[in-house]
């Protein structure tokens, strides 16, 4: 579990990618050190995660995306072995995969031995529909030298198309198929309004679950409620195809 790239990417914003580049982070620290970057131009919120020592990658000039900027931070990830994990906002989905795919770098990354993944958010509820879009525009855009780990935030309800799952739709199954699939990994819906209370609670205040084990504003079933949370969506990190 070493030296890889993992790039949260989808074109819809408020959908929980933040949370789940701090989720990818926590994960890796597990197995060495972690290169962490934001480059929301926007709403920077993985930069304020400081127990994450997240970088802040400024790629805008007068409003505008620019794409040279991102040249950079390829080069720094080319010259380390550490896991990386990028954030990217919503403002930067559309420039940046037109970057990747058009200055190659997916296999640039892959040829210098990188495994290379893009984390992209599923969601049920009025962005669904949005989502799933942006999940079809990545898998255009990757080609083979990377694969995408599909994370169903289930926060607005179910993920389901026409009532069947994801893994059900032409669009996944053809991805699979591919071999572009490398794994789904789960944020599962709950009614009780504790664990979305327990779940705000941490995410606004952007802290890691080591801090919020440690800290005197989390009651202990929150604190446990949490990390069951956390355990679970770890199980299934572990079964992706690394």
């Amino acid at each position: 579990m070493n030296n890889s790239l993992n790039m949260v990417l989808q074109g819809k914003g408020g959908v929980g990618k933040s949370l789940i580049a701090s989720l990818l982070a926590q994960y890796y620290a597990q197995f060495g050190t972690v290169l962490c970057a934001d480059t929301d131009p926007v709403n920077a919120t993985f930069t304020q995660y400081k127990a994450l020592d997240v970088a802040h990658v400024e790629i805008a000039e007068n409003g505008n995306i620019i794409q040279r900027k991102f040249d950079p931070l390829m080069e720094t990830i080319l010259k380390t072995q550490s896991n990386c994990v990028i954030d990217n906002g919503a403002a930067t989905f559309m420039p940046l995969t037109r970057y990747l795919a058009e200055n190659d770098i997916f296999q640039i990354m892959s040829e210098a031995g990188k495994k290379v993944y893009v984390h992209t958010v599923l969601t049920g509820g009025q962005a669904k529909s949005d989502t799933f879009n942006g999940f079809a525009e990545l898998l255009d855009k990757i080609g083979s030298h990377a694969k995408v780990v599909v994370w169903e935030n289930e926060f607005w309800g179910k993920v389901e198309y026409d009532g069947r799952p994801v893994t059900d739709t032409k669009l996944y199954k053809e991805a699979e198929k591919a071999g572009k699939i490398a794994g789904i990994v789960r944020i599962i819906e709950r009614k009780s309004d504790t664990f979305a209370g327990d779940i705000k609670q941490m995410t606004e205040n952007h802290l890691t679950l080591s801090e919020v084990l440690e800290s005197p504003d989390f009651n202990f079933l929150a604190k446990r409620r949490l990390q069951k949370i956390v355990d679970e969506i770890f199980a299934d990190l572990n079964k992706v195809s690394w």
